[in-house]
């Protein structure tokens, strides 16, 4: 499997997707999408990989989520790369015991963190702190969502994220529309923070992004299922890549390598 730009093909991998289940469908209207559905749309959408973490679901610690998530990948581990979601409202213990058993006993590769549908402050250094250290420990990343609230402002992440110099942080879509040009910058500013694109529609603030940090700290991401593959893919492969003078290499970075840096991986 390899994506296709202007006659190369590329590896490439989705650095923010979904699966799981629920009881009742959230938001966007999905209530189950699991490895099978995944896989499918990424042999669709001609990726070979995509990182994961549970569907979100408020009061919820994501104990059952994490253990499914872990159960998907045990069936794709070719193609699905893991990441548990952690709720910190539960309490540092918690928090740190739920860690534990994500990235020691069940091998997931990184950590989502949504503050706007968990509700908690990315700052809040009591809650944040056992999160940064197994992160560092376990040598794994930490997403963000970022936008859509003053709580997922990426100003507020990066209060904690810059004195963490060595735990990468990624801040998914790049705060959406109105934190895009803060989210660059503070990746400018602090070397351990990305950005990932996944909804951000608009150009000028996509062009923005790279010219501001450059194609070695963005990531291509979709945030399916809630968005389809390849309008996600033809937004950067296609759109993007020819305003911003997009090289191969650049191409490279953006849909695989710099996140296989990130997760000390190779292809």
């Amino acid at each position: 499997m390899a994506l296709r730009i202007n006659d190369t093909e590329l590896h490439a991998i989705d650095a923010h997707s979904h699966l799981g289940r629920r009881k009742s469908p959230l938001g966007h209207g999905v209530a189950s999408f699991l490895g099978e559905d995944l896989v499918r749309n990424l042999d669709e959408a001609g990726l070979d990989r995509a990182v994961a973490f549970p569907l979100g679901a408020p009061y919820t610690d994501y104990s059952e989520a994490n253990q499914v998530m872990a159960e998907e990948v045990a069936k794709y581990p070719k193609r699905i790369i893991g990441f548990c979601r952690i709720n910190p409202n539960f309490g540092p213990e918690a928090t740190a015991t739920s860690l534990e058993h994500c990235l020691g006993k069940l091998k997931l590769k990184g950590i989502k963190l949504h503050p706007e549908i968990e509700f908690f402050d990315p700052n809040e250094a009591e809650l944040m702190e056992p999160i940064y250290d197994a992160a560092r420990r376990y040598r794994v990343p930490i997403i963000f969502h970022t936008g859509m609230s003053s709580k997922a402002s990426p100003g507020v992440i990066a209060e904690l994220a810059a004195r963490h110099t060595d735990v990468p942080v990624i801040l998914g879509h790049m705060g959406v529309s109105e934190y895009v040009k803060l989210a660059v910058a503070v990746a400018r500013q602090h070397e351990n923070i990305y950005l990932e694109t996944s909804v951000v529609g608009w150009m000028p603030l996509l062009l923005e992004a790279f010219r501001g940090v450059g194609s070695g700290k963005i990531l291509f991401g979709s945030d399916h299922p809630y968005n389809p593959l390849p309008m996600e893919v033809e937004k950067i492969a296609k759109h993007v890549a020819k305003a911003a003078k997009l090289k191969q290499d650049d191409l490279k970075k953006v849909f695989a390598d710099n996140l296989l840096a990130i997760l000390n991986q190779d292809i």
